[in-house]
């Protein structure tokens, strides 16, 4: 199986999309990865002990910010964090992290498929 986040192009040269898992909304592209904390993917357990596998992208959209952002239990010192669905069927996709004048997203790695 190829992981999505392995090559930026598919065989006919253009970015894949990587869409949500359930309602098949575009959300980010392979080409937008990124690596905050030491990587590009990373596993966090929130404080509700959920294990999540997280996958950083820099810019995102069809995305629904909900409520407000919070700076408690933050998986990335310094940033605030702000819950993300799918703006399309309201599904949990992952995290906005802002910090200063720096901004990416954290997707549950298993809510990103490649189309």
């Amino acid at each position: 199986m190829t992981e999505p986040w392995r090559d930026a192009e598919d065989d006919t040269g253009e970015e894949r999309a990587l869409i949500c898992s359930v309602c098949e909304q575009r959300i980010t592209d392979d080409a937008h990865r990124t690596e905050k904390g030491g990587g590009h993917e990373h596993t966090f357990v929130n404080p509700g002990g959920f294990v999540h596998r997280v996958r950083c992208f820099a810019a995102a959209s069809g995305i629904a910010p909900i409520g407000p952002a919070e700076h408690t239990f933050s998986w990335f010192p310094g940033y605030t964090w702000q819950v993300l669905d799918c703006s399309r069927c309201r599904v949990h996709i992952g995290w906005v992290f802002r910090c200063a004048d720096d901004t990416f997203y954290g997707f549950v790695a298993d809510r990103l498929v490649e189309k």
